[in-house]
């Protein structure tokens, strides 16, 4: 293998290195993609787009960690983009409209009822696609993916407290939906 070249970050990723990254983790990033974009059609799209940018910034790679970490934020991002072009300008303000239902005290759902609905993958998958992109990265992502706070900082470059905020409001409107579905 030839050395790596210097750049003006750092040392340029060798191009084997990615390579193998990328074949050896894309049923990973596909199964990540299609949980934060809901269509399996989109995310092989993503993963695909992903892996052409992660090719084309090679040279920007600053080795501040792991080379398939670095992928991993770039599908993240990649999935971002693609969520916030889908979102329309209702799907926002439904999520501030149950937003506000949560600042009234008087405001219940059935425990009972969310449960059941959350249990229906189909229910679950509806009620995921209603948030605002971001609630919905920084929920699947937790939830449904298993990530710490921390690593969802990293992947996406939101401070710690912005991540935090996405996760809690994403569950609360994610409550929210589901009750709806049993009123």
């Amino acid at each position: 293998m030839p050395p790596a070249r210097p750049t003006l970050w750092g040392v340029e990723l060798p191009r084997d290195e990615l390579l193998g990254c990328l074949e050896a983790q894309r049923p990973r990033f596909v199964r990540l993609a299609t949980s934060l974009l809901s269509d399996a059609e989109q995310a092989e799209d993503a993963v695909q787009d992903a892996s052409m940018k992660a090719m084309q910034s090679a040279g920007g790679f600053r080795s501040e960690s792991a080379v398939c970490t670095w992928v991993q934020r770039i599908v993240v991002n990649t999935c971002r983009d693609l969520l916030r072009r889908r979102q329309s300008r209702e799907s926002v303000e439904a999520a501030v409209r149950r937003e506000a239902l949560w600042q009234d005290s008087a405001y219940t759902v059935d425990p009972e009822g969310v449960a059941v609905a959350a249990e229906s993958q189909r229910t679950l998958g509806l009620a995921l696609a209603q948030l605002t992109a971001d609630q919905k990265q920084a929920v699947v992502l937790h939830d449904l993916e298993g990530w710490t706070g921390a690593e969802i900082a990293d992947a996406t470059g939101w401070p710690l407290g912005t991540v935090k905020s996405h996760l809690r409001r994403g569950r609360q409107n994610l409550v929210s939906i589901l009750a709806e579905e049993f009123r």
